[in-house]
């Protein structure tokens, strides 16, 4: 197949992934969606394998489990002193959790199966390599918290949370110690109700709505990322590992890319690692990423960015492509920055920074422009040529 043909609206790829009504992790749709990519990568003379891990459905649990944690500690304040360590710990829980680090918030009940879909090509020599092309494939749930004024204010709206979060176990704290009454329980109160709200505000759309179709978030990246290895395979590069690496469960908290780097990290040598990370390439203009986080932020501040830097001051790639800053959630790449493996994450964004229709209802393929996934196969396959021309002592 030519590699094109994946990044083509019309292509039988997209159309086919697209057709689903969604991709929700652990579903029966998303499963379906697995057999898909496994047949086109099995096609593409990849050897695949499925990497099966555990999983909340949506990340609607988690919130639950968190603001849960935290209300019924507050409730028990005035019963028990050991509630002031509940809400301290669930405080603590949502803290790692939103600040995009591991949270065992994210291994509370209920759990289900998702798979990790590998597809891999590997040349015979000893000395390789390793080239991995990331992509979730899993879908959102619709949120009300990402229209386009929402996205704007996530970032704000989730720091103010945490700080709230953490007054509530100070709160808490204080109250089991008799400071500062009759006034601290009152405040109590007042942010009990506050995390209600807040419960209700982000996790309505999924009642209501249920999950979108992710054409662009992220059947945009799958695209990308097998075009790019299409690309890679045909021009047989000597001493290359690839793997294409489609996971699932981003949209839960990046749990399926974290549970793929964990079971992997120690294999690589990060001289010889370089990873490139596709997410929501639907419209706008591709975007280099270069920070992302809420209160702690990460920076991707290795070689692969540093050469698609360069790149972009050229003229293939002036016009076409900018740098930019993501502080709406995150991406798959995080758990490489956060083990110092050199990765280079790309996206799409609009003029006022934001991702069109992301965790929408009208997130369809008919919203697509397919120049934006084009200008990233091109300036992945640029910097894997730059980065493999780079002596290995030089990284």
């Amino acid at each position: 197949m030519n590699p094109e043909t994946y990044i083509n609206p019309d292509s039988n790829f997209l159309r086919e992934l697209t057709g689903l009504p969604h991709r929700g992790a652990a579903t029966p749709c998303e499963i379906e969606a697995g057999r898909l990519l496994e047949t086109y990568l099995t096609g593409m003379g990849a050897t695949v394998r499925k990497e099966p891990f555990q999983t909340p459905r949506t990340y609607v649990t988690i919130v639950y489990w968190l603001i849960g944690g935290l209300l019924a500690g507050l409730l028990l304040v005035p019963v028990t002193g050991v509630a002031i360590g509940f809400v301290w710990y669930f405080t603590w829980l949502a803290w790692r959790y939103f600040n995009w680090r591991y949270s065992f918030i994210t291994k509370f009940p209920v759990q289900h199966t998702a798979y990790n879909i590998v597809g891999r090509w590997a040349s015979d020599t000893a000395v390789r390599q390793k080239i991995i092309l990331m992509a979730h494939y899993d879908t959102a749930p619709v949120s009300f918290l990402y229209g386009p004024k929402q996205q704007a204010r996530f970032r704000s709206s989730l720091i103010v949370s945490l700080i709230l979060m953490a007054l509530a176990a100070l709160v808490a704290t204080f109250e089991a110690f008799g400071v500062g009454l009759p006034y601290i329980p009152q405040i109590r109160y007042v942010l009990m109700v506050y995390l209600v709200v807040q419960a209700v505000m982000s996790t309505a759309g999924y009642w209501i709505k249920g999950y979108t179709n992710g054409a662009s978030d992220n059947a945009t990246g799958v695209a990308a990322a097998l075009a790019t290895a299409d690309r890679l395979r045909e021009m047989e590069l000597p001493n290359l590992d690839l793997e294409v690496v489609l996971t699932s469960a981003e949209e839960v908290g990046m749990i399926g890319a974290h549970q793929y780097v964990e079971a992997h990290k120690k294999e690589w040598n990060p001289a010889q690692t370089l990873v490139i990370n596709f997410d929501t390439l639907g419209a706008g203009r591709l975007t280099v990423v270069e920070r992302t986080g809420t209160l702690e932020v990460i920076r991707y501040d290795n070689i692969p960015t540093q050469l698609a830097r360069n790149l972009l001051q050229t003229d293939a790639f002036r016009n076409r492509a900018q740098f930019g800053r993501w502080h709406t959630a995150d991406f798959d790449s995080v758990w490489f920055v956060r083990n110092r493996i050199p990765v280079l994450a790309l996206c799409a964004l609009d003029s006022a920074g934001q991702m069109p229709c992301i965790h929408q209802p009208d997130d369809k393929l008919a919203q697509i422009d397919p120049t934006v996934m084009q200008t990233a196969v091109d300036l992945a396959e640029a910097t894997i040529h730059k980065w493999m021309a780079e002596p290995i002592m030089a990284r």
